[in-house]
């Protein structure tokens, strides 16, 4: 609702970046676990290594400024773990056992269940200390953030001032100055095209590229291959059922309604009301759904003889569906109090998905699981085939019945690379000096979970300076762009300096139908166009603004009428007060964090600037 807010706040899980602090980043394992140097920084005494720049990013392909900001969040970790560490602050084993437990995916019907938890164990940490070192960290890093987390104190005051604010519409319309009708007028002269060159050779470098044999041992394709009967299917279905049968109950009630701040004796007036009436539909259980619609104050199912259709877990208050999923079909519960009052509940049918419906997914699972193990013993062979024949990819294809594939040119800086050669990985191999000088395969690459990859090269070509020739084509068009962009400016600049003297100067574009903006929805504007248009004084009407575009496009806008913004709902003043509440919070992390810097040093290494 409120989009600009929305779209100029920071949130706490965004500025400290990748900390799971809910648990669900599984397989990403200790950031300091690794020791070596040189190290991308060091903060206090704990080093970052690429190892766990690597670990952060997961396989994901990133730019020198993607993991520019990775490192940043995991120095801003490192920063917190060492200030917890200096106010001696620990997990307890109960607290590592309780957080652990509380993971949904170690559990089975609600409760923990250790086969799952070694299941995640085997397919994605060496060791449970491993992961258990994980865990024990990101609680450290969520009480770290506790006492930023709790909501701040926003006066009304300023929300309402801030509701008016939001509120307030502009209605605008604008001319457009279009460097491309500008282009004829541009001049650009061979000297200048040259001189452009010269001072930016290094702009026209065409990078070191390779292209590339490879083959890729995946799990997926492994598990494709795996069989499964149907005795594998019944036995996991039957293990478990609970999980995979998202059951459905379909419960009609009789509700007897009281408000929950009533008071205890009103409370125990209706009590004794639905008690009468339970006794009445046990003597009478045909009679149920006619004194449903007779007797339950719930409009929206009373009609229909109480009935509520079908419900999953979640969907009902607690103690209403913790009674409804203990019922068996046709009986008929006590008196059951929620927050609306008193209900009496009579369950009609449970439906489930049968084993026909999840029999390809259980098939799948199955594949996968048996896959898993086939896929370490088979990377191992290709990581022994590609040493013993390091001169061919042939002996790895026909071992492991893997297709050999070609690349195109792929630079060093991942130009043209696409799928798995994307992978930083991937690539740092594929330019390492064995493949490159020695000719040689690489070992196996992780270049995704579950997929490995070995490359070779097939064709190297060093890094080049572009001729002028070739690229001074593209110089001139660049050039004659920038150009016709400043005479748009030029010209806008001075109809604008015009129509604000109040005269209606040549070369002035039509105006455009008009269109409302207000701080909650820009529209198509951009943020600095937003700002332009409500600096713009709504004493004398009509006004104007001008912007330039990053494009190049220059534009005129004319505030024809503005409307004050009404004073917010409760919803609106909730959701605004959230987001300030946001906003201080993210403003005392960031001085705490700056605070930490000063205390814990933080020195970059040799290796933070080759990302």
């Amino acid at each position: 609702m409120f989009e600009f807010v929305e779209n100029n706040k920071l949130a706490i899980k965004v500025i400290l970046g990748a900390i799971a602090l809910t648990f669900v980043g599984f397989g990403v394992g200790s950031y300091s676990s690794v020791v070596e140097d040189p190290y991308l920084a060091k903060v206090g005494h704990a080093k970052i290594v690429k190892q766990d720049l690597d670990r952060a990013l997961e396989g994901r392909p990133a730019d020198a400024a993607v993991r520019q900001a990775v490192l940043e969040n995991l120095i801003r970790q490192e920063l917190l773990l060492a200030a917890s560490g200096d106010a001696h602050v620990a997990v307890s084993p109960e607290q590592l056992r309780q957080a652990i437990a509380s993971i949904p995916a170690f559990q089975d019907n609600g409760k923990f269940s250790q086969a799952k938890y070694k299941e995640f164990l085997a397919n994605r940490y060496p060791s449970p200390a491993a992961f258990e070192a994980q865990v024990r960290r990101d609680l450290l890093l969520q009480g770290a953030l506790a006492p930023f987390a709790n909501e701040q104190l926003v006066s009304g005051a300023l929300l309402s001032r801030l509701g008016q604010v939001m509120g307030e519409t502009r209605f605008v319309s604008r001319a457009v100055f279009n460097p491309t009708d500008y282009m004829t007028q541009a001049k650009v002269d061979d000297a200048a095209v040259k001189a452009f060159y010269q001072a930016n050779t290094k702009r026209f470098q065409a990078p070191e590229a390779v292209r590339l044999e490879y083959v890729m041992l995946t799990q997926e394709a492994l598990a494709e291959a795996q069989t499964v009967t149907d005795a594998e299917v019944q036995q996991y279905y039957d293990q478990h059922r609970n999980e995979l049968a998202s059951e459905e109950r379909r419960v009609a009630h009789i509700l007897l309604a009281v408000p929950k701040d009533a008071p205890a004796a009103a409370r125990a007036k209706v009590r004794a009301e639905a008690e009468a009436l339970l006794k009445e539909v046990r003597a009478n259980p045909g009679r149920f759904g006619e004194l449903a619609k007779a007797r339950s104050q719930d409009p929206g199912s009373a009609a229909n003889g109480g009935d509520l259709g079908f419900f999953g877990k979640g969907m009902m208050v607690k103690p209403f569906e913790d009674v409804a999923f203990r019922m068996k079909p046709g009986q008929i519960s006590e008196a059951v109090e929620t927050e609306f009052g008193y209900h009496i509940l009579r369950l009609e049918e449970v439906k489930g998905a049968d084993l026909a419906k999840l029999k390809p997914e259980i098939e799948m699972k199955l594949k996968r699981q048996k896959a898993a193990g086939l896929f370490r013993s088979q990377n191992e062979k290709l990581a022994e085939l590609a040493y013993q024949q390091p001169n061919s990819l042939k002996a790895v294809a026909e071992g492991l019945k893997l297709e050999i594939q070609t690349s195109d040119w792929v630079g060093r800086g991942a130009q043209g690379a696409q799928g798995v050669l994307a992978s930083p990985k991937v690539l740092e191999a594929a330019f390492s000096d064995d493949v490159i000088k020695g000719k040689h395969n690489s070992e196996p690459v992780e270049a995704a979970n579950g997929v490995m990859v070995v490359v070779r090269a097939k064709e190297h070509r060093p890094a080049r300076q572009l001729p002028f020739a070739e690229v001074q084509d593209a110089i001139r068009q660049e050039l004659l762009a920038k150009e016709s962009a400043k005479l748009a400016e030029k010209q806008g600049e001075a109809v604008l300096a015009a129509l604000r003297q109040g005269t209606q100067p040549a070369g002035l574009p039509a105006f455009g139908q008009p269109l409302s903006i207000s701080r909650r929805a820009l529209g198509d504007l951009g943020l600095n166009e937003v700002r332009a248009v409500f600096a713009v004084s709504s004493g004398k009407l009509p006004g104007y603004a001008g912007v330039k575009r990053d494009n190049g496009t220059y534009v005129i806008y004319r505030v024809e009428k503005v409307e004050a913004g009404q004073a917010s709902q409760p919803q609106e003043k909730a959701q605004l007060s959230q987001v300030v509440s946001e906003m201080y919070a993210n403003a005392q992390v960031a001085a705490y964090l700056e605070s930490l810097r000063q205390k814990y040093p933080v020195v970059m290494g040799k290796l933070a600037t080759e990302q």
